[in-house]
């Protein structure tokens, strides 16, 4: 669409017609012949949509162009007081309004005004005066601290207010959920005529294109009821995306108390936020390079009121987010335990493009680079998935197994796959772990990554470097399990 007073839409969630493809990705038969090429290849295609909003808008012109919902009243306008709906959206910087689903602008996750922020950033404990102002985005060259002048609870696990994060000062649900993305136009599901429309469409979309899942971005800003009424409605599995660290209030996007059974998934955001800190040290608060931490998140997980722990998305890095390439500076040893956790820890494990080819840029192409599928975080990617097959891994129960070091993490997969994880720097240097290996006594193994037989030894395992390791039982004849 080029340049706008908005910038550009060049992600795809700037939606101004539901019904056509934006000739910039194609026609409507090139995603049918992409849809039948991944078929007949034994793949499925996973589409990314947006219930939440619309394309920009900044005057009832504007709203008039979007198809099918192009009437002012079809968007939510909290606040709007006697400004007229040109006024109210007239802004294309500095909001509210329109009134904001994010942080304190509007007062969604604390406060009106109020810095969302849970910790400060303290350059020089000694010195008060080193106090400075805390981008959450941002990097501390100092030490991170709780702040008790914010809206946040002592010992918060979200760095700001989140969406879930209800302890937090001024947490309003309505305007989170009836608030505005910058000026993207904010669809009113409480409308009659776009409710219906949304469902009806999602149920054309997925059978026109013979969709199989799909993703749904911003999910955690519409109400459950409508998302449970999506979901029926698309008739393939949901995988949604929610922003929190709070467990409880991700498991309803699952299964809501009211609105019973909501999304079929969720994009696993509480142990992403824990997996970046712990693998590569990007501060989260109690998650810096402390595997223990992960660990126990993983445990209370599998605890929390879930439908489906099996259904939540595991991830290191996406579009919105950091590379792990980059966060993790480039230590190959740090990646590699960060994608084995991924590929291995319990859920479905998504890997961002690219990541194969260890890119550093968000949303960088592919395209020209050759596809180049010779390279050594190409194959490891490769060989887990194979692994992950082979030992029948997917469904399998997991357990984590204490090691009583921050720098390491063990976890099973139904006791014959044992996971061997560290955060230490790359390096040709043994690590050790040691767990309680009493289901293990006088079993063979093998490293199924290098193929490598390994032996536990007092309940203790040695590796010889400190890249993942993923043991496997042996069968009396020499092979590998083949089942988990």
């Amino acid at each position: 669409q080029g340049e706008s007073i908005s910038g550009t839409g060049c992600m795809g969630y700037w939606a101004y017609d539901l019904y056509k493809i934006d000739p910039h990705f194609g026609t409507e038969q090139d995603l049918k012949d992409l849809v039948k090429g991944l078929h007949s290849r034994g793949m499925c295609l996973m589409y990314d949509f947006v219930a939440n909003h619309m394309g920009p808008i900044h005057s009832t012109a504007d709203a008039n162009k979007i198809v099918p919902f192009g009437q002012p009243e079809y968007y939510h306008q909290l606040f709007r007081g006697n400004m007229t709906f040109d006024e109210y959206v007239a802004k294309s910087s500095n909001w509210p309004p329109p009134a904001q689903a994010m942080w304190s602008q509007s007062g969604a996750q604390c406060t009106q005004g109020v810095d969302c922020s849970c910790y400060k950033c303290v350059v020089d404990p000694a010195d008060e005066m080193g106090i400075v102002g805390r981008d959450p985005f941002g990097d501390c060259l100092g030490e991170m601290v709780y702040n008790p002048e914010s809206p946040c609870p002592e010992h918060a696990l979200s760095p700001y207010c989140m969406p879930g994060d209800y302890q937090c000062q001024g947490y309003n649900e309505t305007i989170t959920q009836e608030g505005w993305f910058y000026d993207l136009g904010d669809l009113n599901q409480t409308n009659d005529f776009v409710r219906k429309g949304q469902l009806k469409w999602i149920s054309w979309f997925v059978r026109k294109y013979d969709i199989d899942l799909l993703r749904l971005d911003t999910a955690a800003f519409m109400t459950f009821d409508f998302l449970s009424e999506l979901q029926t409605a698309a008739g393939v599995p949901i995988i949604g995306e929610v922003t929190t660290t709070n467990m409880t209030y991700h498991a309803r996007f699952q299964k809501d108390s009211e609105a019973g059974r909501t999304l079929a998934g969720v994009l696993n955001f509480p142990l992403y936020y824990s997996a970046l800190g712990g693998f590569c040290g990007k501060w989260s608060p109690f998650s810096t390079f402390n595997l223990t931490f992960l660990g126990q998140r993983m445990e209370e997980q599998m605890a929390a009121p879930y439908r489906s722990v099996d259904a939540l998305g595991n991830f290191v890095d996406n579009h919105d987010v950091p590379r792990i390439a980059d966060v993790c500076s480039n230590d190959v040893s740090r990646i590699y335990n960060s994608l084995v956790w991924t590929m291995f820890t319990k859920g479905v494990p998504i890997i961002y493009y690219g990541t194969e080819e260890l890119f550093t840029t968000v949303r960088a192409s592919l395209w020209d680079k050759g596809y180049n599928t010779t390279t050594q975080t190409y194959q490891l990617i490769r060989n887990l998935n194979l692994i992950r097959q082979e030992h029948h891994v997917a469904l399998a129960d997991m357990k984590v197994l204490p090691t009583g070091s921050d720098s390491t993490l063990v976890f099973t997969r139904g006791w014959k796959v044992v996971v061997f994880l560290n955060n230490l720097q790359e390096a040709k240097r043994s690590v050790t772990y040691c767990v309680d290996f009493s289901k293990a006594h006088g079993c063979k193994w093998v490293d199924a990554i290098s193929g490598e037989d390994a032996s536990i030894e007092d309940g203790c395992y040695t590796a010889a470097d400190t890249y993942p390791k993923i043991l496997v039982r042996k069968h009396h004849d020499g092979d590998s399990a083949e089942e988990a």
